[in-house]
């Protein structure tokens, strides 16, 4: 049943909503069986109340209990937040040699559970090996810690760029004197594992690549990994798998960053999302089949998969087009040079909160939902939550609707001085641009304190969801106008 109001007498919007809803309901309804209530054990609160709660509202949509592993005093042990979570154990959380048995033990002791999600980078490998310890769903650790390495990623993909993993600066002195590593500029220097594009640098000689590897080496305390700098058109890639077999896949352009055009100094934090690509078909097709490969080599066959790769060659490139900055086919002849599919990192898990959300309201598949599942041992119910949206016939690669991801960075130390930065931003935009905003979340509010920066590492402030059935130039133009907001205001004092 629709409700319009009295003097709504058009029906345009009515046949509108028929229509998208129509699309939205069409999967599988009806189970075989009744699912039973099951036990999920969850690994790590989250660093904050938003990015918890798009896993705890799946797990509980899905009927599943949760119990929830984390230090004694984290911020939602508070009694406002008991309501949260179904029990709670506190654990050590250091991630040791130990942490996994840890796990085990605590989920043990606790009793019946059928199975143990993490979704923090750090937490799968430990996550994968408790689970085994007990006999609970998981993929292979042995394949979560070879894709949570970007050094044994770059291996296994027998890509041919230039790559070498350094533990010291000393270390690549003695490489490059010995000719063991010939540096060809620019170069990528970054932790072998990491997340959030994290002490990532581009460098163009030989001062600023042996400071990149000193900045990782002796400030994050990790090993180094050194590889060609690629060019071409960014995207990331989502994957839903059961036995190998892609259930679903979409794939979002991930605009150029500060660090592709930037010196050591500048970061690779994202800007823009886009959603869907705009790559052409062979492309498409190219980054997907290799990307699949990939995982299938690592062992990785059932659940969801994040991944980020780059066209090498491609025939597009970003560029502005009627003052419009997007992904756009070259201009003028294009070399014919094979096209190649470089992936930058696989990640077994799905990806971070926004870009579960901007996914799934693209295309109607919901990330965390599949994630819980796939702990739980569940393939029949994410074979039917992986159907998405019936696709709108004018948007390529099966999408519902155009839309971006554009994000907030936190990187400046302070006290917050607005009340909701997004609420002000939308405040200054015109009103068909406003429009487009249909989400928007921001992690700090007036009075909290933002940390100041650390060397290499740009926190998340928040984000903004743009969509449109008509016009991805609309929602980039509209973006566009967030620019000059993109960073949390503060004071000193």
């Amino acid at each position: 049943m629709f409700l319009r109001p009295k003097d709504q007498t058009g029906l345009c919007y009515e046949a509108v909503l028929i229509e998208e809803v129509d699309a939205r309901i069409k999967f599988q309804w009806l189970l075989k069986d009744q699912p039973q209530q099951k036990t999920l054990a969850l690994v790590d609160g989250h660093l904050n109340l938003e990015s918890y709660l798009g896993l705890y509202s799946s797990a509980k949509a899905l009927g599943a209990k949760v119990v929830l592993l984390d230090r004694k005093d984290h911020w939602i042990t508070d009694p406002a937040f008991h309501h949260l979570y179904d029990d709670y154990i506190a654990i050590d959380m250091t991630p040791d040699e130990e942490f996994h048995v840890r796990i085990a033990e605590a989920v043990k002791a606790y009793g019946h559970v059928d199975g143990i999600c993490g979704i923090a980078t750090y937490s799968l490998p430990p996550v994968a090996k408790a689970a085994t310890l007990l006999g609970l769903p998981t993929e292979p650790p042995e394949a979560i810690t070879m894709a949570n390495d970007k050094y044994q990623t770059r291996l296994l993909d027998q890509d041919p760029v230039l790559s070498a993993m350094v533990d010291r600066v000393s270390d690549l002195e003695e490489c490059i004197k010995d000719k063991s590593f010939v540096p060809e500029y620019p170069l990528i220097v970054k932790p072998t594992f990491g997340t959030g594009s994290a002490h990532v640098h581009k460098v163009d000689d030989e001062a600023a690549l042996l400071e990149a590897v000193r900045r990782i080496t002796e400030v994050a305390k990790r090993k180094a990994l050194i590889e060609t700098y690629v060019e071409g058109p960014e995207v990331d890639a989502n994957f839903v798998l059961v036995d190998g077999e892609i259930l679903f896949f979409e794939m979002n352009d991930d605009f150029p960053t500060a660090g592709d055009q930037g010196d050591i100094d500048s970061d690779f934090w994202e800007t823009i999302n886009a959603f869907p690509t705009v790559l052409p078909p062979d492309e498409f097709a190219l980054l997907r089949d290799e990307m699949h490969r990939l995982l299938l080599a690592m062992g990785l066959k059932t659940g969801v998969f994040h991944l980020e790769a780059k066209v090498q060659n491609s025939s597009s490139e970003y560029r502005l087009k009627d003052s419009v900055y997007d992904l756009c086919p070259k201009e003028g002849s294009v070399k014919n040079s094979p096209k190649r599919c470089f992936t930058i990192e696989v990640n077994p898990r799905p990806p971070g909160m926004a870009n579960c959300y901007g996914s799934g309201a693209t295309y109607g598949v919901n990330f965390y939902d599949i994630h819980v599942l796939r702990m739980l041992g569940d393939t029949e119910r994410i074979r039917a939550l992986s159907k998405p949206f019936e696709p709108h016939s004018t948007i390529p690669y099966n999408a519902r609707i155009w839309s971006d991801l554009f994000w907030l960075r936190a990187d400046k130390g302070g006290i917050c001085a607005t009340d909701t930065v997004c609420s002000e931003t939308l405040e200054k935009l015109s009103p068909e641009d406003r429009a487009l905003i249909t989400r928007s979340c921001c992690f700090y509010r007036r009075g909290e304190r933002i940390p100041d920066p650390t060397d290499g590492v740009v926190r998340l402030g928040g984000f903004f969801f743009l969509s449109s059935r008509k016009s991805r130039t609309d929602i980039l133009r509209a973006t566009a106008g967030l620019v000059k907001y993109n960073s949390i205001p503060v004071t000193t004092s």
